[in-house]
């Protein structure tokens, strides 16, 4: 299977309009992909010699190699840049207020006139 590689390098969406497509920001997507695309090899090269591909070359880039994807189950370390809730650098105290301490029957006394 041949791959076409392709990835938007912008922070916006991308639409190409001879190819009836939009890529994604900071995406890569393989145009001759079967699952996902239709396209044969040479609309691809003449889209990349003076179409949207040529237009956009600004903001798509065709890649020589397929991305490197990241493996679903990476363990996360405790040592990782970011840090877990443990490591919280802000302590939480529960106080309790003596004002605040009221028991259901003394609540329920001093709100029964408004019912």
């Amino acid at each position: 299977m041949k791959d076409f590689w392709i990835t938007n390098i912008s922070n916006m969406n991308v639409g190409l309009s001879d190819l009836n497509i939009t890529i994604k920001a900071y995406s890569s997507i393989n145009l001759l992909d079967n699952k996902h695309y239709n396209f044969t090899l040479e609309e691809l090269k003449i889209s990349l010699e003076k179409g949207s591909l040529y237009k956009k070359r600004k903001y798509i880039r065709l890649r020589k190699n397929e991305p490197k994807m990241l493996k679903a189950n990476t363990p996360l370390l405790s040592e990782t840049y970011l840090p877990s809730r443990e490591r919280s650098i802000i302590n939480t105290k529960q106080e309790k207020y003596d004002e605040l301490l009221v028991s259901d029957e003394d609540f329920a006394n001093d709100n029964a006139d408004l019912i």
